[in-house]
């Protein structure tokens, strides 16, 4: 087996995605572990690989949108340069897209795999890769998908996890923004997530409501609410609360990745959509209720064992469609019902200890 001593791995995507290809990031390190490992990120998904004792640098791309076209030019190209200058002589491009092909080979590297795509999206894209690997997401889970290029080297991962890291600042700052809701952070509590990136892909807030009141009355278990601090994201958060009998604990918006890892790591379960918090519970080990609409679960579902996906055996789903003919509005996850998700938090909660 060739040793590879300066690796990068390219994963420009959304931090959900980055979160899943952790394993990746494990299984190199295990079968190189005196090898150098670099992660190239979007700017804003960086928190899914820092702090991971197996990385030793994250670049995040900065693809200089605010810039005049002639100064982004040459800004992108000197991007190029510091990645050439890297001399890396392994690269792993994970994202699929034409841009990371460009990085891959202007790198230099003698060897860069890459996923062959279903349709030639640029001119000589394959001339980008040393090796191309044909593969199905129609099948496999995105963890596999991408583990793919891994197997590619002859190397077969071990039991592979998602991983998320993060500092002692991190935890104690979480733990003082849960003490300022009343929340302690070693006791027990239930982690509600009901937004994502794509509004899409939410169910409505009136069944929140009702699944929040549901776990506090019936289980006396406090329920903190967070999401992202988008608008959309917050007002429905202000929705849901506004629809509750009880009271909810609200950290919609106060916390960073790491912190938001970090409380969802302490939580007894989590419950909410396919969302990178819910790649968050599977890579932390607490138990996950995932709705899914028109993203399909075989790819996204919440990896590992213990967790329960709830979805609409219809034929139409999934689409990957931003609602029922571009309505923004998703039926599949309209329709599930209250009773549905009600039955998945006793299944979940009565088989776990207190605390």
């Amino acid at each position: 087996m060739n040793l590879y001593r300066n690796i990068l791995i390219i994963k420009l995507k959304h931090i959900g995605d980055v979160l899943v290809a952790t394993p990746v990031i494990t299984a190199l390190k295990k079968a190189y572990p005196e090898s150098r490992i670099t992660v190239l990120v979007n700017r804003g998904t960086e928190a899914m690989v820092t702090d991971n004792p197996a990385v030793d640098e994250v670049l995040m791309m900065d693809r200089g949108r605010d810039l005049p076209t002639v100064k982004r030019l040459f800004h992108q190209i000197s991007f190029l340069r510091k990645i050439r200058k890297k001399g890396f002589d392994l690269v792993l491009e994970l994202s699929g897209g034409d841009r990371g092909a460009i990085i891959s080979r202007f790198s230099g590297a003698r060897q860069r795999i890459g996923f062959a795509p279903k349709r030639q999206k640029m001119l000589g894209r394959h001339h980008c890769f040393t090796r191309m690997v044909k593969i199905s997401t129609l099948t496999q889970h995105m963890v596999e998908h991408d583990l793919a290029l891994v197997r590619g080297l002859g190397i077969e991962p071990a039991s592979p996890k998602l991983t998320l890291y993060w500092k002692k600042e991190d935890e104690k700052r979480c733990e003082a923004i849960l003490a300022e809701r009343g929340i302690r952070i070693d006791k027990p509590y239930v982690a509600l997530h009901p937004t994502s990136r794509w509004m899409f892909k939410t169910w409505h807030a009136r069944g929140y409501a009702a699944v929040s009141d549901y776990i506090q009355n019936n289980y006396g278990l406090p329920v903190i609410i967070t999401s992202g601090p988008a608008k959309v994201e917050l007002q429905r958060v202000s929705e849901i609360l506004s629809l509750t009998t009880t009271t909810p604990a609200n950290c919609a918006g106060a916390l960073t990745l790491k912190q938001l890892g970090c409380l969802i790591s302490h939580a007894r379960l989590f419950f909410g959509v396919d969302s990178a918090p819910m790649h968050m519970a599977a890579a932390v080990g607490t138990p996950a209720i995932a709705l899914f609409g028109p993203s399909g679960d075989h790819m996204w579902g919440p990896w590992g064992q213990g967790h329960i996906v709830i979805k609409k055996d219809w034929e139409c789903r999934p689409c990957g469609r931003d609602g029922c003919n571009g309505s923004k509005v998703s039926r599949c996850l309209e329709e599930i019902t209250v009773e549905e998700v009600c039955a998945a938090v006793d299944k979940q909660l009565s088989t776990r200890p207190e605390s």
